[in-house]
């Protein structure tokens, strides 16, 4: 399979874990200890922590009316062997299939004995719900 192929086929799983509401399933995508670089200083989270940050996020997308989160690969570039860089494009959409919120991310993903998220640049996510004023 071509590592395009095989980022497209991780992140339709990563998609159904977040659709799903498996905080589990999410965080066994990511590398023991995940990397976020952001606008206000960067910082990272070892597993447990993880999850129940992706606790939160799940909640926290449900307050702001997220009923189903989708994502589209637009790119997935092998800097070295077993280490890309992919670019997803998510909206999340309301009951009734609206838009609720638009971004994009960047991912490092690395294979070991499969593909992870070593790293997200989460900038656009920030500042969707800001523009939205979205509160936890």
């Amino acid at each position: 399979m071509a590592v395009q192929d095989e980022i497209r086929a991780f992140f339709a799983v990563y998609v159904e874990a977040f659709a799903s509401g498996d905080a589990v399933a999410i965080t066994e995508l990511w590398e023991p200890v995940g990397l976020f670089p952001s606008p206000t200083g960067n910082f990272a989270m070892e597993r447990d922590a993880f999850r129940e940050h992706c606790v939160g996020l799940l909640d926290f997308y449900r307050k702001q009316g997220v009923a189903k989160p989708t994502g589209e690969l637009l790119s997935a570039d092998e800097l070295f062997p077993n280490v890309v860089q992919a670019r997803m494009a998510y909206r999340m959409l309301d009951a009734q299939g609206g838009s609720v919120a638009e971004w994009e991310h960047v991912y490092i993903l690395r294979k070991t004995d499969q593909w992870r998220v070593s790293l997200a640049i989460a900038d656009e996510e920030m500042a969707a719900w800001a523009r939205r004023d979205a509160q936890s």
